[in-house]
């Protein structure tokens, strides 16, 4: 079932320390509007971890399956396990929305960190623009076995604004991510769509406290052109962040549409 790419490394006296791979993916759902092009993508790629965003079911979906619940699809066709929950949920039509992290490892642990209080969502409010700011949101920390360390692999969606501008609730809630990621003891991967720019107070607040992968790429955006509705402007506002027990080996955001965001997919050695 684990699926570790190993690496040997000399030591100075002579001896070999085996060094891991984990293959990390980052992706904002969109609720399922391209979901066969982003289950052969995935499963294509083979990812360890995949953290994700606007997972939905029911009424939410934008895939033509109204009924279904993504969470449990996506978990029984690339045969991880996965942990969901949700920001808002609709009672009549029934539908939910919110963060899931996927694991081909064992999850042994699961934490949530409320930045704004779920909600009950009237479905009239479910395709109100003017509603996007305040739709609730958090932080959803899955802790898996890998190898014989834990791992936390995490998922974080931020509060959205269009433009990406630093709010007195984006630097809010950034605070409340950096000193939840401070107070970890164990190794961490965060992936996230924090609608905010890597120049904003937002993004900076979170590399305080953690190694941002984009920073240092030649990545300019992660908003799809072809699809985002702040297009045709492109913004990078999808991140992987890691603690220091990680060395990146290889980062690439390919330019595909399984979304109206581009997948981060990131080669980590531990």
């Amino acid at each position: 079932m684990y699926r570790v790419l190993d690496n040997l490394v000399e030591l100075s006296e002579g001896a070999k320390v085996m060094n891991k791979v984990i293959k990390f993916i980052q992706i904002n759902f969109y609720k399922g509007k391209y979901l066969e092009a982003l289950l052969d993508f995935l499963i294509n790629e083979k990812p360890d971890l995949i953290a994700m965003q606007e997972v939905s079911s029911g009424c939410v979906n934008f895939c033509e399956d109204k009924t279904v619940d993504l969470f449990e699809l996506i978990k029984e066709k690339l045969g991880f396990e996965g942990i969901f929950n949700k920001d808002f949920e609709i009672l009549e039509p029934k539908g939910t929305f919110g963060n899931a992290v996927f694991s081909r490892f064992k999850i042994v642990d699961k934490n949530v960190l409320t930045l704004k209080e779920p909600m009950e969502l009237p479905f009239k409010k479910l395709n109100d623009e003017s509603f996007s700011p305040f739709i609730p949101r958090h932080l959803l920390d899955a802790t898996v076995d890998f190898d014989d360390k834990q791992i936390h692999a995490i998922s974080w969606h931020g509060t959205w604004t269009a433009p990406p501008t630093d709010t007195d609730e984006t630097l809010r809630q950034a605070n409340l991510v950096a000193g939840y990621l401070k107070s970890l003891n164990e190794p961490f991967i965060l992936g996230g769509d924090l609608n905010a720019t890597p120049q904003s107070k937002t993004v900076g607040i979170v590399n305080s406290v953690a190694n941002n992968l984009m920073m240092n790429s030649s990545v300019l955006e992660t908003t799809n052109l072809k699809i985002h509705k702040i297009a045709p402007r492109g913004f990078l506002v999808d991140y992987i962040f890691t603690s220091d027990h990680f060395k990146l080996k290889k980062l690439t955001v390919p330019q595909i549409t399984v979304s109206d965001h581009l997948p981060i997919v990131a080669e980590l050695e531990i």
